[in-house]
């Protein structure tokens, strides 16, 4: 068995043998397509060693007054740990794209501010699941099958025709709001906070925005006990950064049944890059070494927007790819080292290129679900260089 790591499902149970069994499309690709494309040793555009990469990098790294390390997140804990301290040898800012993804959403679990639990009590127990501004049928393709709507488990032994609700919430009717009939319901929302004020009008007695919708999940919280609420992008997006109605109404729905939140739809490792980031400094992103706090303008994005750095290293991530036109191109003018197992259109601009390994298939390491919970990986095979040993390198040579 290998565990895929296309995405934060983290899936334990593929099969890689003559073809790939278990897998969603975007897994079977990462299996079936490993050795496609893959990065080599560049410099300047060039050609040449591993060791001359490694070697250049460590003396751009050193050079570097204003370092900024971003992405991490498709990379084992164990070579997130060792970028982390490199950041903090030189004194530099640390970002992943958990500043524009549920970064947010992670910190509140983190901080206690959100009820959390995990996948596997949900495959369990939970009732009404709640999928808000997320559409795991395109994004999450087996988060449904493995661990909410689909399973016959623990106290759900009748399934999804009985014995779960579910409730898409979306601005449109998306593929996972289409499943959304029999024993469940699909709310259109033009304002995603006024569906949170909806459900605290209900609870506190008055008949307000989506009230039909509202009592009536509401109801069947009371009756299922165990609920959970996947919030995703859509969710983020439409709060607008505002979260305390959402926190209260939260805290009031456990007033009256178990309702957990669980971020959904994000890099296989945000979610710990994030821990270890809450670990070591109490914030989970958007961090500075050298001021020892966390702000909105060390934001990678914002970093490169406003020239704050000179020299930026970007491992496991493609931000010319993600990130808006103005900061790729601005990107193109910083001295760019990328470590990543695949070309890509940030290859493409970086002054300095080290392949590295897949996780899963040519390196091992641990991995933090969505739900916080740790899963040991196992590779298929040992590449010559992991993100740990490549990072390790540096991080000796750094001055």
């Amino acid at each position: 068995m290998a565990t895929c790591t296309g995405c934060s499902c983290l899936c334990p149970d593929i099969v890689v043998q003559a073809g790939v069994l278990n897998a969603c499309r975007k897994g079977s690709s990462i299996f079936m397509h490993s050795k496609d494309n893959r990065a080599k040793p560049m410099v300047s555009g060039r050609e040449v060693d591993m060791e001359v990469a490694l070697e250049k990098a460590t003396e751009m790294l050193s050079s570097s007054e204003k370092l900024a390390i971003y992405g991490m997140d498709t990379i084992p804990l164990e070579a997130q740990e060792v970028a982390i301290k490199l950041a903090e040898r030189k004194e530099a800012f640390i970002d992943d794209n958990s500043t524009f993804c549920l970064g947010d959403f992670v910190e509140m679990v983190l901080r206690g501010i959100l009820p959390s639990t995990t996948l596997d009590e949900a495959k369990s127990n939970a009732y009404v699941i709640f999928y808000w501004g997320t559409d795991p049928f395109q994004s999450l393709s087996r988060h449904m099958s493995l661990y909410t709507y689909y399973p016959r488990a623990g106290k759900r032994q009748r399934g999804y025709e009985e014995d779960r609700y579910l409730v898409v919430v979306d601005v449109r009717r998306s593929h996972t709001a289409k499943l959304a009939k029999k024993n469940a319901r699909f709310i259109k929302v033009d304002s995603d906070d006024a569906l949170v004020e909806g459900f605290l009008s209900t609870m506190d007695g008055r008949a307000g925005n989506y009230y039909e919708d509202t009592a009536r999940i509401l109801k069947e919280m009371q009756r299922g006990r165990f609920n959970v609420i996947f919030g995703g992008l859509g969710l983020k997006y439409g709060l607008k950064g505002k979260y305390e109605k959402f926190v209260e109404m939260m805290r009031k729905m456990n007033e009256l049944a178990e309702v957990y939140f669980i971020p959904a739809g994000f890099h296989a490792n945000m979610r710990g890059f994030n821990e270890l980031m809450f670990e070591k400094t109490g914030f989970v992103n958007r961090y500075s070494f050298d001021t020892e706090t966390s702000r909105p303008e060390y934001e990678f994005s914002e970093l490169v927007r406003n020239d704050a750095i000179d020299t930026a290293l970007v491992i496991g991530s493609d931000p010319v790819n993600s990130l808006p036109f103005d900061v790729a191109q601005k990107l193109r003018k910083k001295n760019l080292i990328l470590i990543d197992p695949k070309l890509s259109l940030t290859s493409k601009i970086a002054e300095v290129v080290i392949p590295s390994a897949i996780t899963g298939v040519d390196q091992g390491g641990t991995m933090v679900r969505s739900d916080g919970v740790r899963i040991k990986i196992d590779p298929l095979w040992e590449a010559e260089w992991s993100d740990r040993k490549i990072l390790n390198e540096l991080l000796r040579g750094v001055r």
